[in-house]
């Protein structure tokens, strides 16, 4: 996890963050914030600056969060690194709003909807959706919404236990689906 110390929305937009990292970061090295992969500008300490792209501010939630927000940051997979999940690439789709949260003891179920109508042939049960970084299932789906299903561990170290029904995530679709979809179009 890390904060959110500015994000200068003048062109071009800025973000800084602080974070303890579990490995190096130098200036050029990709970080996963909140799901969008942006690549290190400067650093100074735990303090980390990033350079966005005009299309990732509209795309994000990034431009939502106040300073201090919690954000999920992730450095890139290498080659040595066991895979343990999904595969996610940092290139986000766009947003989706948390609908819904039920609460539960050992899984909380979490509805969110989203506008773009195309997203709909992604999202299925027992597929994959990364949201604000985080690689999930999807447990349904329907026309304009999914649900996933949250665990006690990922609510308590990731930011998405702190969201409030409206606020947006940033919305990453399975990758692989994504890419049968268009092989099979095609073909």
């Amino acid at each position: 996890m890390g904060t959110l110390v500015t994000l200068e929305k003048k062109a071009p937009p800025r973000l800084t963050l602080r974070a303890a990292l579990s490995r190096p970061l130098n200036v050029g090295d990709s970080l996963a914030v909140n799901g969008v992969c942006l690549t290190l500008v400067e650093k100074s300490g735990d303090r980390l600056s990033f350079q966005l792209a005009a299309p990732t501010l509209r795309l994000s939630n990034l431009q939502d969060l106040p300073p201090g927000s919690p954000l999920n940051v992730e450095p890139p997979l290498t080659l040595n690194d066991p895979l343990g999940g999904h595969l996610v690439s940092g290139h986000i789709d766009g947003t989706a709003r948390l609908r819904s949260a039920s609460r539960g003891g050992s899984a909380s179920r979490w509805t969110f909807a989203y506008r773009e109508r195309e997203w709909r042939k992604f999202l299925v049960a027992r597929g994959s959706v990364a949201l604000n970084g985080v690689s999930l299932t999807v447990v349904d789906a329907g026309p304009g919404w999914f649900a996933v299903e949250l665990i006690p561990q990922t609510l308590k170290s990731t930011n998405l236990g702190r969201l409030r029904p409206g606020e947006r995530v940033n919305v990453e679709l399975d990758m692989l689906a994504r890419y049968l979809f268009n092989f099979q179009k095609r073909s």
